[in-house]
């Protein structure tokens, strides 16, 4: 699901950029014990922020770095030159990478815009090695039944139907083989959920 007006808006602007710097990564890198110099994907790069802070705090060897949006994908590759981070415009539940790729995948806050979610839960288990991680940071239906939620759910497009709850998510992890190795839930302004998985 590509974004509306004032999402691209959002995504593209240095607040965004510094939560993801100065809180999400980190908290990742605590709970993940994902060793340096591995092959990794990001879903959903955006413009490609997310990859450098990987890159940084992961020292991945190599970044394969999606979005279904290409502007997107257009401002990835202004923005960023290294050689070690490739962008491209791939589709997260129909990805064209081959099976047992990647030692990890990374989504940061992009599955909660994907109508077939199970879909792309099973595609990035595919893609991934065997005892591969899935590093998760994302929303569930819940984000927007609080009042900030509610009020963001007025201005974002965001398909509220389809939608996950949070255990939900997490139970369909584990229904297709995944092992849950950790789970954290956050509820400052915007209730947001960590879940990393072992395949």
């Amino acid at each position: 699901m590509k974004l509306n007006k004032l999402e691209f808006l959002l995504m593209n602007n240095p607040i965004r950029n510094l939560i993801q710097r100065h809180i999400e990564i980190k908290r990742l890198r605590k709970f993940s014990y994902l060793p340096s110099s591995k092959t990794v994907l990001e879903i959903g790069c955006g413009t490609g922020n997310g990859s450098k802070l990987i890159k940084k705090y992961f020292q991945a060897n190599r970044i394969y770095a999606t979005d279904l949006d290409s502007r997107m994908i257009e401002i990835a590759n202004r923005k960023n030159n290294h050689e070690s981070i490739s962008f491209e415009v791939q589709d997260a539940t129909n990805l064209k990478f081959k099976n047992n790729s990647f030692d990890a995948v990374f989504d940061l806050g992009v599955i909660h815009h994907i109508p077939n979610w199970k879909n792309c839960l099973k595609e990035l288990k595919r893609v991934l090695k065997p005892k591969g991680q899935l590093i998760i940071e994302d929303l569930s239906t819940e984000t927007f039944s609080t009042p900030f939620g509610k009020l963001m759910k007025i201005a974002l497009d965001h398909p509220y139907s389809s939608m996950y709850k949070e255990d939900e998510f997490v139970e369909y992890l584990e229904k297709i083989g995944f092992k849950i190795v950790v789970h954290k839930r956050y509820s400052p302004l915007i209730r947001y959920f960590i879940v990393i998985a072992q395949k």
